[in-house]
């Protein structure tokens, strides 16, 4: 019985794992790094935002906003090219899982863009960006548009154009 139970428990932990979004196993490889933030928008924050007067004035924003489980915001100012090549590193992990969606480099800043599919619909969108004196990823989970994630790609492109 003990050995049911602990392969049971063994297969829900693997399962809890391998569901883990981008920021999160990022995260947990750089546990003791007091030089990267992280920042995190739970569901009740966005139920907060989407009752606010600007969510209730742009509907698409309020419908994008419901639609979204969690935001993550990870940066630092210390360390950006390492932290940005191991991030490209995590991706690269997890290229059956990531599928590319924008990138540019331009001579001050690099932007990748990637998105997770599950039956056609984007789950969850990462954005990796660097510039000489940041690194910052974006990590979006829930339920997301193509339309949406080009919206986000064309304000990022007009942004720094």
């Amino acid at each position: 019985m003990k050995s049911v139970l602990l392969a049971l428990w063994m297969t829900l932990f693997s399962v809890v794992a391998f569901a883990q979004d981008f920021a999160t196993r990022f995260m947990a490889e750089h546990q003791q790094d007091a030089n990267l933030s992280c920042i995190t928008i739970s569901p009740t924050m966005m139920n907060k935002i989407l009752k606010s007067d600007a969510a209730e004035k742009d509907e698409q924003m309020a419908e994008m906003i419901s639609n979204l489980k969690s935001m993550q915001l990870l940066t630092s100012k210390t360390r950006v090219q390492r932290y940005y090549r191991e991030a490209l590193k995590v991706i690269d992990k997890n290229s059956d899982r990531f599928e590319p969606y924008l990138s540019f480099k331009g001579k001050l800043e690099e932007c990748k863009m990637m998105v997770r599919r599950r039956k056609g619909t984007i789950i969850e969108m990462v954005m990796l960006t660097k510039n000489k004196h940041q690194f910052s990823v974006i990590n979006l989970t829930g339920i997301m548009s193509d339309d949406f994630i080009s919206q986000l790609a064309g304000a990022l492109k007009q942004k720094h154009s």
